[in-house]
């Protein structure tokens, strides 16, 4: 196992400074995700990050992804699907002292609730966690931070790189609404009801609406999944006509309200 609390790598620290502060301008999911997935992988190599905070007690949390991964998003879980693996993460946090520490998470999928076959899909291509957290009764009790990675290893300095980055990242995270996440539809005693459901999507239009949703743009789209921007307008045009929608935004809002979204 890599010394993941080692000093980071030798580069320039000024360097480092100057993109953790880029968190500062962050004001966008969207924008978390290019800062993530940007120039913060160079000190720390993740594809997703799991963030977790509320009443670790009774199980009542809530949740944020940012994620490069396809499938890999909030509004593909729900509290009650996500919240055993934020609360095992919390407590190999607890059991390292509150320090960072590297989690093998091959096979975590069992630790989740009841969730979709594409959320559990996503969990599983993962196979390490770097975690820490914060403590802090003021302003809202504990906050764990998973970086999770399709590796089996943590690049040295991991550890150091996610403690210094900490600070940024969540004041960035406090900053912005959380992405929009599942919901069981309930009636008005609070009874689980059915709702009419859009036509499925296939896999395909899935991919596209994961990043339709980060606010990629058809080329931009054409070029991450290797398909014309042609293909990915009428990817588009079907994704409309199932959704009953007439732009973009309607449609990502309308399937983060679907509870059969996966």
């Amino acid at each position: 196992m890599n010394n993941i609390t080692s000093p980071l790598p030798e580069r320039d620290p000024a360097k480092f400074l100057e993109i953790a502060g880029q968190g500062a301008a962050v004001a966008t999911h969207a924008e978390l995700w290019q800062w993530l997935q940007g120039d913060v992988q160079q000190w720390l190599a993740h594809d997703a990050m799991l963030v977790g905070w509320g009443d670790f007690r009774s199980g009542e949390l809530h949740y944020d992804i940012v994620s490069s991964v396809a499938g890999l998003r909030s509004h593909n879980f729900t509290p009650a699907c996500i919240a055993p693996l934020i609360s095992y993460f919390r407590d190999c946090w607890v059991a390292a002292q509150q320090a960072p520490c590297q989690v093998d998470i091959t096979g975590c999928q069992q630790l989740l609730g009841r969730c979709s076959w594409a959320s559990t899909q996503a969990i599983a291509s993962m196979r390490t966690a770097l975690v820490h957290g914060t403590a802090d009764g003021v302003r809202g009790g504990e906050r764990i931070f998973a970086a999770l990675s399709t590796h089996t290893a943590i690049r040295p300095g991991g550890g150091t790189a996610l403690k210094l980055l900490l600070p940024f990242i969540d004041t960035a995270l406090r900053r912005i609404p959380p992405a929009p996440v599942r919901q069981a539809a309930c009636d008005r005693d609070g009874v689980h009801t059915s709702s009419v459901k859009p036509a499925a999507l296939s896999e395909r239009e899935r991919q596209i609406m994961d990043w339709v949703a980060l606010g990629k743009t058809n080329p931009e789209i054409g070029c991450i999944l290797s398909i014309s921007e042609f293909t990915v307008k009428n990817h588009m045009k079907s994704i409309f006509t199932k959704l009953d929608v007439t732009n973009r935004a309607q449609a990502v809002a309308k399937l983060t309200r679907m509870t059969a979204y996966a």
